[in-house]
């Protein structure tokens, strides 16, 4: 098979440790890791006043995304050479792990290193680069399969729909109302929005999509866990027809926001193998992480083993 090969950045070139292969894993120097932080991409273009404000610190909604630009682009910081070698040895360490999904990933994978200014100091993706904070300390195993996950998908986007479909959900056109719009929260490392998941509540059939977002209209500096504490997860109750999906709401015409533990049909998709749930797409990433680390010992090694397939089929 093809092998990967860990290529360092330099100021102005990309310079291989090796021969040319068709995959790569990259380091990018701040000029790099600038244009990929203000990209005007799919994240960037879909964030809203309130998280805009809570991303830049702001205790008030008038910043914008030039603002928050602005600040990625002063956060960027170069790679150390002992940092470069600590993530140059653990893929290395994986490389034959790699080698069985190098037909799912871009052909090069780039690492950007950034201070804890940008996204709250929580490791992220954009594009086909996986983000790295000062604060998350070396670069573990478990931490860089579930970071690859998500630039996996949002490389094999035209496949969302079996991927999802792996734990139930189904996609659909989603249109929001001026409630949800204002409250939602975009996650950089989510590249689709549009997925339900089919529930039974109250003994009828229903839907509903996951659904995270702003819980303050913007930044709190006494709020507890700082840029975390933020943000609020729950499960948007929807109604689908015809492949659309628009807000349930209310007798009051407020949009249904429910709690996963009163939504049993949710755990019987996603799952008890992760409590990380905000999304589709990172539940699979934490099972990604259980398949390229074998393990095996969850409560539910059915949806590894779907994912698995998926994963090898060529």
């Amino acid at each position: 098979m093809k092998r990967f090969l860990l290529l360092l950045t330099l100021p102005f070139c990309t310079s291989p440790l090796a021969h040319a292969a068709e995959k790569a894993f990259t380091f990018a120097n701040v000029k790099t890791g600038q244009t990929i932080l203000t990209a005007d991409d799919n994240y960037m273009n879909r964030m809203g006043a309130a998280e805009i404000a809570i991303r830049t610190g702001s205790t008030t909604a008038d910043k914008t995304a030039a603002d928050l630009k602005a600040q990625y682009k002063a956060n960027v910081l170069e790679w150390t050479p002992a940092e470069k070698k600590q993530i140059s040895d653990l893929v290395a360490a994986n490389q034959e792990r790699l080698d069985l999904i190098e037909h799912l990933l871009p052909k090069k994978v780039t690492f950007v290193k950034v201070t804890k200014n940008v996204e709250g100091g929580l490791p992220h993706t954009r594009d086909n680069a996986i983000v790295l904070p000062t604060n998350s300390g070396p670069l573990t195993e478990k931490l860089f399969y579930h970071e690859l996950f998500h630039v996996l998908s949002r490389t094999q986007k035209h496949q969302h729909d079996t991927l999802y479909g792996l734990i139930g959900f189904a996609p659909c056109d989603y249109h929001g109302n001026e409630e949800v719009n204002a409250k939602s929260l975009t996650n950089p490392d989510v590249p689709a929005e549009g997925y339900y998941l089919p529930v039974t509540l109250d003994g009828k059939s229903s839907a509903v999509m996951t659904f995270l977002y702003a819980a303050f209209p913007a930044f709190d500096p006494t709020v507890e866990r700082g840029f975390g504490g933020h943000f609020g997860f729950g499960l948007l109750k929807v109604d689908t027809q015809d492949g659309v999906c628009t807000v349930d709401t209310d007798a009051e015409g407020r949009a249904q926001i429910l709690k996963p533990e009163n939504v049993p049909d949710f755990f019987a998709a996603i799952g008890k193998n992760t409590n990380y749930i905000i999304h589709p797409e990172e539940v699979l990433a934490d099972n990604f992480v259980f398949v390229m680390t074998e393990k095996t010992d969850l409560p539910n090694p059915e949806i590894p083993a779907r994912l698995k397939d998926w994963l090898t089929k060529k």
